[in-house]
């Protein structure tokens, strides 16, 4: 059973060398399976029916919440496909497990908190940090970026004519987004030009005061900064702006095919959970208008 653990890491690299896996990913196929080992390295082989008990031990342990026994198995799933062809088939072929998981809608700001929010901002004291803060919060609202994403992008990804950013998602997949809103152009044309001097396609395009490039912790703490002066009472990340970026699309009614491109969704069935949010914006919306209140 040793060899488990060095198909695990050969199947690691791979996904992290081959693949381009995000390292949020990679860590959480590192988490996953380093616990199946530890649960299959004790038997003498690895058949079947262990993976089948190993499996069922991740389902009924109670300290895991239904969506990470999911992503725990969907894990294993995913390696043994990959180094026991043979295994897996005959473990998940004609075997499921049943697993409800709660439908967690996605947390969006409200459009007065996002305006609030950029309000602050824009009365903050000018500099530079500032300045980068509002342009990457405003990209994130406007186009949905992940943060990760965001945070990648070279100086070489930028389209200024056209107003198309070049983003490099998840698995490596190249997508095209395209920021139409005049003022958020305006500001990274000038943003793009400021870096003129270090004229070279694959420098960051965001940085830090120090001159590297602006991390995703870095942006969250500056959003959770942020947040806070402005007096907004719930914790805001910035997926909240990617989020909240689909949400408002959907209201003004962008085809959700249109949606799921811009996000980099791989299947839309990921981009249908916002017409849950917004068939709840639109109940909250005709209850505070109740045309009926005078006639009944």
């Amino acid at each position: 059973m040793s060899k488990v653990p060095n198909q695990i890491a050969s199947y690691l690299k791979n996904c992290r060398e081959v693949r381009r896996l995000s390292p949020h990913t990679l860590a959480a196929y590192e988490n996953d399976l380093g616990q199946f080992a530890a649960i299959v390295t004790a038997r003498r082989a690895l058949t079947p029916a262990v993976v089948k008990d190993c499996l069922t031990r991740i389902a009924e342990d109670r300290r895991l919440a239904p969506r990470t026994i999911k992503r725990r198995i969907a894990s294993i799933r995913a390696f043994l496909r990959a180094t026991s062809p043979t295994i897996a088939i005959r473990t998940f072929g004609m075997w499921k497990l049943s697993i409800r998981a709660p439908i967690q809608l996605p947390k969006a700001l409200a459009r007065q908190e996002l305006r609030t929010l950029f309000d602050k901002l824009e009365g903050a004291r000018v500099g530079s940090d500032r300045d980068t803060t509002l342009l990457c919060l405003q990209l994130l609202a406007a186009t949905g970026l992940r943060v990760s994403e965001l945070c990648s992008l070279k100086s070489g990804s930028v389209r200024l004519e056209t107003g198309e950013i070049i983003v490099s998602g998840k698995g490596s997949r190249e997508r095209v987004v395209i920021l139409t809103n005049p003022v958020v152009r305006k500001a990274l044309t000038a943003h793009v030009r400021s870096l003129v001097h270090d004229d070279k396609p694959n420098m960051s395009l965001f940085r830090n005061s120090r001159g590297r490039a602006l991390s995703p912790q870095c942006l969250r703490l500056r959003l959770h900064t942020l947040t806070r002066r402005s007096q907004i009472s719930r914790r805001v990340t910035p997926h909240m702006l990617r989020h909240t970026a689909a949400t408002l699309l959907l209201e003004e009614g962008v085809d959700m095919r249109f949606v799921q491109r811009l996000l980099g969704h791989a299947s839309i069935a990921t981009t249908q959970i916002y017409t849950h949010v917004t068939d709840i914006a639109l109940r909250n919306a005709l209850e505070r208008a109740d045309v009926m209140r005078s006639f009944v």
